[in-house]
């Protein structure tokens, strides 16, 4: 038709670029393995003809969707899944991935994923952060032809890659330090309300916890436990995820557990910071003296333990989320990985909220 506007075609800009069309293609995608220099002129030849790169095209040509799914346990904005999924997205989004956040709330969600997953063509790989599978969901999974990739997770079966850190061993230093720094009577807290449904990984931490205070001599008497709602299956956990004054008297609970207990821990290990902080201000506030008197040891390196100075063990999610996707990106490529399952390391960051307690001293009843 006379006036008709002839579209502007990939071929197009690599006629005008002097470069080939799967050049244009990397160059336009974003990926790594362009000269900055063609890069820019493909940009500059885009720019001029007025053309848009289409990444759904590109995913037929190329037979890839250009799409990871990363599935989460629980609140995409906690600090532990915020860092991961940032790791995730700086390293596959700079290769043209997009990278799709699931938050799995509840069990059904993730039946719901797996079930359509097959059919759906819709992933060139998939990443799940921290939750353990059951048997028959990692059967499922050894069946999909796409990468399957855990950060954190317990177990690799059903992964082909991992990356993930040594809960138990972090553990057995926090539970020597304790006995260093003198403390006879010792104490592991679990995080009262679990924001997710699944088991996550840092339910392992307990076990590591008692393991190490075997080996380190302590008798039963001198180690006291205090779980979750939800391992003690308690019908409080659910009011308590739904308030903010419900969260508050979890915390009480387990300040009145520490206080009322026969033999009552100098030592305490919380499982996260966020948790740790909370208890310490309501442990001050009955008159605990924190570090004089009680050590507390975090577990993240969560930028809310700075605000109290806690002495906590440091992990790098922002790390292990990079890595994870290192992994991935390879695997996608049919590229051999040297290290398939790795673990990264952790570290005791020495604080403000851990003392050497003195000789014999315990705190009066």
């Amino acid at each position: 038709m006379p006036g008709q506007q002839t579209r502007t075609t990939i071929a197009d800009v690599a006629k005008e670029a002097g470069v080939s069309v799967s050049t244009v293609s990397r160059a336009l995608r974003g990926l790594d393995k362009v000269n900055p220099d063609t890069r820019a002129r493909v940009e500059a030849a885009a720019e001029k003809l007025r053309f848009t790169f289409s990444k759904t095209a590109s995913s037929l040509a190329s037979g890839k969707a250009m799409r990871v799914a990363v599935l989460l346990p629980n609140e995409i904005n906690s600090w532990f899944n915020a860092n991961t999924f940032e790791g995730v997205y700086e390293v596959l989004s700079r290769e043209g991935y997009d990278v799709v956040p699931y938050v799995m709330w509840e069990e059904d969600d993730l039946a719901r994923f797996l079930r359509t997953l097959p059919g759906t063509q819709n992933f060139d790989a998939v990443i799940v952060v921290s939750f353990i599978l059951d048997r028959a969901q990692r059967a499922f999974l050894d069946t999909l032809t796409i990468p399957m990739v855990g950060i954190n997770v317990p177990s690799t079966e059903g992964f082909d890659a991992t990356v993930r850190i040594d809960d138990e061993a972090a553990m057995h230093g926090v539970v020597r330090l304790l006995r260093s720094l003198g403390h006879e009577a010792i104490a592991y807290v679990e995080q009262p309300v679990q924001p997710s449904p699944f088991t996550c990984s840092d339910s392992v931490r307990m076990d590591g916890f008692l393991d190490a205070a075997a080996r380190e001599g302590y008798d039963e008497e001198h180690i006291l436990t205090i779980p979750s709602l939800s391992r003690l299956g308690s019908e409080d956990e659910e009011e308590a995820q739904e308030s903010v004054g419900g969260e508050a008297a979890a915390i009480s609970g387990i300040a009145a557990q520490l206080v009322g207990a026969i033999c009552r821990p100098t030592g305490i290990c919380v499982e996260n910071d966020r948790c740790a902080v909370l208890l310490l201000k309501e442990l001050r506030r009955l008159g605990w003296r924190i570090p004089e008197e009680v050590s507390l040891v975090g577990f993240d390196g969560d930028s809310v333990g700075d605000v109290v100075d806690l002495t906590t063990v440091r992990q790098n999610p922002l790390q292990l989320g990079r890595a994870a996707a290192g992994k991935t990106l390879a695997l996608m490529r049919d590229e051999p990985l040297d290290e398939p399952h790795t673990v990264a390391p952790t570290s005791l960051l020495m604080r403000a909220t851990t003392s050497r307690l003195s000789s014999g001293r315990t705190l009066a009843a």
